[in-house]
């Protein structure tokens, strides 16, 4: 379960979403800063802007790699209703978060759409090959 495609499929899911976050961030398709988790440390509040960015990836592959492993074993779900299903429980939350919204119908209102695809896309691309290898 664990080989070159495990690694490299976590590897490419984490860098397509850094690269992303920051593209989002960068046209100012999400109102928050994926690096503004560090703040709150008072360790590394002080890093390099680069340092911090490479946290994010390194934080990105260990989820995408525990969930290239729990989605192996979800092998009789189809990999996109997985992907949805996941990245839509995951958006909520990392929205909720952020914005500290008073209720649910608050995050529905402040939800990136941009950041929900993009989610979606890495999440059906690790689903999906996870099943894929799971078969094979």
């Amino acid at each position: 379960m664990i080989d070159k495609t495990f690694m490299y499929t976590s590897l490419f899911a984490a860098l397509f979403t850094t690269l992303a976050l920051k593209f989002l961030q960068m046209f100012s398709f999400i109102n928050w800063s994926p690096i503004g988790w560090t703040d709150k440390w008072y360790q590394v509040s002080s890093y390099h802007y680069s340092i911090k960015w490479t946290l994010l990836f390194i934080g990105l592959f260990i989820i995408f790699a525990i969930l290239y492993i729990l989605s192996s074993f979800m092998g009789k779900i189809p990999p996109s209703l997985s992907a949805i299903i996941i990245g839509v429980i995951g958006v909520i939350i990392v929205e909720w978060f952020i914005s500290e919204p008073k209720s649910i119908i608050d995050v529905f209102k402040t939800i990136s759409y941009p950041f929900l695809a993009t989610i979606a896309i890495t999440l059906r691309f690790i689903t999906g090959t996870a099943t894929f290898m799971r078969k094979v």
